[in-house]
């Protein structure tokens, strides 16, 4: 009898399929994100997006920037880790607005960024039990229509 697959097999293969890997890293990433920085640096930090190799990281202030700069080494190794993979070459720090913590109310968007078009939870995902992998999909589903537009 052939063993179910994770559902983040399959989508992360769907979304390669698209030209989209990086769309999974950061979904990775995100999850390990405390693992990586540690838990002070993660209240202070966020992986914002991945192109080309480089890791863009929102940073609350430029003195955090600053000291995160001089670990760029160490911080480039753990996100490797974390995802498995070498495909973060280097890391540009960026002060911004970071995401709200789950129950704030803050953009998780920042504000130069086009929003992102209104879809309807896609069909199936309703079937979906964990909260975070539903939110994730649907996050999803709303990138890959932004791309489309």
């Amino acid at each position: 009898m052939k063993r179910p697959s994770k559902i983040s097999d399959f989508l992360e293969d769907l979304l390669a399929g698209h030209g989209l890997s990086s769309v999974t890293w950061m979904v990775r990433l995100r999850a390990a994100w405390p693992k990586v920085v540690g838990p002070l640096l993660s209240r202070q930090t966020s992986p914002a997006r991945m192109k080309n190799g480089v890791l863009t990281v929102l940073v609350r202030n430029h003195a955090w920037a600053q000291e995160l700069q001089l670990k760029k080494p160490v911080l480039i190794a753990q996100a490797n880790a974390s995802l498995g993979t070498d495909s973060v070459k280097d890391i540009r720090f960026t002060v911004g607005p970071l995401p709200a913590e789950e129950g704030e109310a803050a953009e998780t968007e920042p504000a130069s960024r086009e929003p992102l078009p209104f879809v309807p939870e896609p069909e199936g995902i309703a079937g979906v039990s964990d909260p975070e992998t539903r939110r994730i999909l649907h996050s999803i589903a709303r990138r890959i229509a932004s791309l489309k537009r």
